[in-house]
């Protein structure tokens, strides 16, 4: 998970959990506020998009959340920023599954109490990139979807092996399970170099 780490207090231990009170008194401050803030980062999960040492800066808040977008979440007393894979709109408040770009596993399910808001630009040095503009959000969606995309058949192709062949395992399942892994390890490889080298023209 990427952390981050509260930017009012540099003296905290890295990756420790800040007290609950205190992390949500500064973020009821900044929400009140309306306010812009850059966030310092600490974590490999969402590579290569941001990288350990980056700041981000995030809007506080919900409004205009998509598939695809970088937010920032509470979670155990930290802060956390992963990307948006789907919105699913309940009775009352919209339920956010998010996922790291870099993490092996999804996210439990957000409400919208616990998103803190969206990440706007990333900072590295005296580099500045913009993520709010309508080509990183189109890439953002293109990630999003890929990852799900990726899971859904990997999920129906393991289905399918167990009811065509049985559960015990054989030369021919793990052929095609390692061959689908590989196909869709290389299409989420792929965007993500896109991702990467635009990344990089930009910060250069």
């Amino acid at each position: 998970m990427i952390e981050l780490a509260e930017a009012m207090d540099t003296s905290n231990t890295k990756g420790a959990p800040l007290p609950g009170h205190v992390l949500e008194a500064v973020l009821d401050v900044w929400g009140q506020a309306g306010e812009q803030h850059f966030i310092p980062i600490t974590g490999n999960s969402m590579l290569p998009l941001i990288r350990d040492g980056d700041h981000v800066l995030v809007a506080h808040g919900c409004a205009g959340l998509r598939r695809g977008d970088v937010v920032v979440f509470r979670h155990e007393g930290r802060l956390i920023a992963h990307r948006v894979l789907c919105i699913y709109d309940g009775d009352a408040r919209p339920t956010f599954v998010t996922k790291g770009d870099n993490a092996p596993q999804f996210d439990s399910p957000l409400s919208a109490d616990e998103i803190v808001g969206r990440v706007l630009a990333v900072e590295r040095g005296s580099r500045y990139m913009p993520l709010d503009t309508a080509a990183w959000r189109v890439l953002g969606w293109l990630m999003a979807v890929s990852t799900l995309a990726w899971t859904k058949l990997y999920g129906w192709s393991r289905d399918l092996k167990q009811r065509l062949l049985g559960p015990q395992p054989n030369r021919l399942t793990a052929f095609l399970r390692q061959s689908a892994l590989a196909f869709f390890s290389l299409v989420l490889k792929v965007v993500q170099a896109v991702v990467c080298r635009w990344k990089d023209n930009v910060l250069s």
